[in-house]
């Protein structure tokens, strides 16, 4: 046959299939052209194919490239030692050592590929694939029907890499099944007599699972499921379904079977909308309980106990979002106990907010639940409402500077005759910032402001003064100028730049008398630090206000190499110019004329060190009221962590008793490429000296697989639930996903050797993260 009439047959009939595309077929048999889209070819592309031989059998519709034959397209690349189409039946048979390499690295070997029914059906034996990422799979044989169902035969799979000097030898671990079946319709993989091999030896077995096959987001179906140990829960197991209701909306319910105390049911539902989602989830059971009564741990009987959160955020246009945060428990110790939570404080709130430009409005009302086990549990009041507004002016608009305007309204509640607050508060301000030429870099500030209070139900005992009425209002106005300078003096050195850098301040404002009638509910956590020592007022929140006239200043000295290496020193202190205490409490370093003397230093050596030091001095003896140590290092395969803090007794806090003093240590340190073990502890230095928490374990990071067993011991009462030794176990399986225990607590304690379970939220925490 004539080779134009040849190739006029073969594009009539193959391209139309998206089979082969012929390019070139004018005079010579090897030409070019396209290959199955089924394979991993785009019938639109142009594809180029080199073949020492290529035949049509024109009676039995037989096109045949044999000898090397290998396609090229976009990249893509097949061969194989012969390849034939049949037109009358639509089959395409790929035979002999038949590889297929994609663009992205990954790379599938056969010895027979065939595929009919344009490309909807077929079959491939002995078929093994080496993935771009490392992994392996394996096939004896597979079938693909109707373009939609595959099944495969006696196949595994490992993304673990062979053995060097045995390339031969098992892999570390691989899943192998009698069949696997994958649904595109249903979108799911599906598995049959699967079992879970490490090094060659079956360790689990089961006659069937399923999973998504990754072509849709989210599948109905169970979760994986998790075992427990607890001494006070006992033996358990948690199974969830996952259940999706539509592509907006899903479903997740579950429950954890223990063999000490009933099963606990638990639940999520979730919701997205255009413009908006919400998130609800929540458990419940019925047990006993410890409780804290007199400072003496009780039992209490089974009752339903049980906990719910949820969340909601609704984008209403370009500048307003509202939104809305759910936290409740049944009782103090049930988050804890069931490891929901380890908050001290549940919120919940409703809120509106506006973005304009660079203004921002708030609305909300919020409630709170404490549930900390202890003395200092107080009632929290009910945010009802807080309104809170900031107007900001563009960068040098006003007088080459910037305006600001703040206002605000709180209305706190109680139950029953405690005390009762609202406030209303107007806040104008300006501020900019100068450069002059003789290198003195300034900023001043300016602010007004007005508050006016409203009492109800007044905490007598709590404040100083002078009337035993329960209901009043007060007002007070206060109008404040600050004016900051530093001389930063810079001097470059062959291998860095040194800085010395002077700092001073002169805050003058109105005197606001006595604002005894105002209660104190925000600005009670009052501490004195370097980052502290020049801001304009040192309490935090609005109640209390640092009036009057001050002077500040310090020294601030660093040095910096080109390598990033370097340290800071900083010494600072504040002198009011009357001698009065503005309300702060004694022992924070701010209730003498002469503030305590507050800085630190800090030193960076790379990863060889990187250490803090943060301060503060009693101003006439120099006695230490503070003081902080962060340290960070690592020197070659050891990694070392610590932090010792200490702060002396502050009146009206809560540490007001006493003082606090803990040490925080952790070490990590590299065994091998694969072996790591690592551990920390905080130690309580006060007078309730003892350990506190210690945590320890041992990893191991391999090519495909890591395994972890961490060991963590609390000491605190046993009411809250925090109490025991646990034991967790992780292990990661590369593109498998992480599996572990929720925990494996060997035991209790009685507390009688603990310490306050409130200590911990007095200390600024730095972990050392297993």
């Amino acid at each position: 046959m004539p080779s134009n009439i040849l190739e006029s047959l073969i594009f009539k009939h193959i391209c139309r299939l998206g089979v082969f595309c012929f390019l070139m077929a004018i005079t010579a048999i090897p030409a070019s052209c396209a290959f199955a889209q089924s394979l991993g070819f785009n019938e639109k592309a142009p594809v180029d194919l080199k073949s020492d031989r290529l035949e049509y059998d024109e009676k039995g519709q037989i096109v045949t490239a044999t000898g090397n034959v290998e396609l090229l397209q976009e990249g893509q690349k097949l061969t194989a030692d012969r390849v034939n189409y049949n037109l009358a039946t639509d089959t395409v048979r790929a035979t002999g050592n038949v590889i297929l390499t994609q663009t992205n690295g990954d790379i599938y070997y056969a010895d027979d590929v065939e595929l009919q029914d344009r490309m909807k059906d077929g079959f491939v034996t002995e078929l093994y694939a080496l993935l771009q990422d490392g992994s392996r799979f394996t096939a004896a044989q597979g079938d693909r029907e109707a373009g939609v169902r595959l099944t495969m035969k006696d196949a595994s799979y490992t993304p673990c890499e062979p053995c060097e000097n045995n390339p031969d030898a098992p892999p570390l671990w691989q899943l192998v099944a009698g069949e696997v079946h994958h649904d595109k319709e249903d979108a799911r993989i599906s598995y049959r007599d699967a079992r879970f091999e490490l090094a060659g030896v079956p360790i689990a077995y089961t006659p069937y699972f399923a999973h998504p096959d990754g072509s849709v987001k989210r599948k109905s179906g169970f979760l994986t499921p998790s075992l427990q140990f607890d001494s006070q829960l006992g033996t358990g197991y948690q199974q969830d379904y996952y259940y999706v209701i539509s592509p907006e909306e899903d479903i997740t319910v579950g429950a954890l079977v223990t063999t000490d105390v009933a099963p606990v049911i638990s639940g999520e539902y979730r919701r997205r909308f255009e413009n908006a989602h919400i998130r609800i989830d929540g458990s419940a059971t019925y047990s006993d309980r410890k409780d804290e009564t007199d400072g003496q741990t009780v039992s209490v009987d089974e009752e339903a106990r049980g906990h719910i959160e949820g969340e909601a955020q609704w984008d209403i246009n370009q500048n307003w979002r509202a939104g809305a945060n759910l936290q409740a428990a049944s009782d103090d110790q049930y988050m804890r106990q069931y490891d929901v939570t380890n908050d001290d404080v549940l919120e919940n709130e409703v809120y509106a907010e506006r973005f304009d430009d660079r203004h921002y409005a708030v609305i909300r009302a919020m409630a709170f639940q404490d549930v900390r086990v202890s003395s200092n549990q107080v009632e929290q009041p009910a945010v009802l409402p807080e309104v809170k507004a900031r107007f900001t002016g563009a960068p040098n608009e006003t007088l080459g500077g910037r305006w600001h305007l703040d206002a605000s309204a709180l209305t706190l509640f109680r139950e029953g005759d405690d005390q009762d607050v609202a406030r209303t508060t107007l806040e104008g301000g300006w501020q900019r910032r100068f450069i002059h030429s003789s290198g003195l870099v300034s900023r001043a500030d300016m602010i007004v402001r007005g508050d006016a209070y409203q009492v109800y139900d007044r905490d007598v005992d709590s404040t100083t003064a002078a009337t035993d009425d329960r209901e009043g209002s007060s007002v007070r106005g206060f109008a404040q100028a600050n004016f900051e300078t530093s001389y930063p003096l810079v001097n470059n050195f062959t291998g860095g730049q040194a800085m010395l850098e002077p700092i001073a301040s002169v805050t003058v404002g109105t005197n606001v008398n006595d604002d005894a009638d105002i209660p104190n509910e925000d600005s009670q956590d009052v501490y004195l630090t370097s980052l502290k020592l020049f801001e304009t007022n040192r309490f935090p929140g609005y109640d209390r206000i640092e009036d009057r006239s001050r002077a500040t200043y310090g020294l601030r000295a660093a040095y910096q190499t080109h390598e990033g290496y370097g340290g800071e020193v900083f010494f600072g202190q504040s002198h009011r110019f009357e001698d009065n205490n503005t309300g702060f409490p004694e022992g924070s370093g701010l209730s003498e004329q002469e503030s305590d003397y507050v800085g630190h230093v800090k030193l960076n050596a790379g990863k060889y060190l990187d250490a803090t030091y943060r301060f503060q001095l009693e101003d006439e003896n120099m006695s230490s009221r503070r003081h902080e140590v962060d340290l960070a290092s690592t020197v070659g395969p050891v990694t070392l962590s610590g932090k010792y803090f200490y702060a002396n007794a502050i009146s009206g806090s809560q540490i007001a008793d006493e003082s606090r003093e803990q040490v925080l240590g952790g070490t990590r340190i590299k065994l091998s490429d694969n072996w790591e073990v690592f551990g920390t502890a905080r130690y309580d230095l006060g007078e309730n000296e003892g350990l506190r928490q210690a945590v320890y374990g041992v990893d191991y990071l391999g090519q495909c697989i890591t395994l972890s067993v961490i060991g963590s011991r609390t000491l605190t009462s046993e009411s809250t639930g925090d109490s025991g030794t646990e034991v967790f176990f992780r292990i990661g399986l590369k593109n498998l996903g992480e599996f572990e225990t929720s925990s494996f607590t060997i035991g209790g304690d009685d507390g009688d050797d603990i310490i306050d379970d409130d200590a911990e939220d007095d200390i600024v925490q730095s972990e050392t993260s297993p």
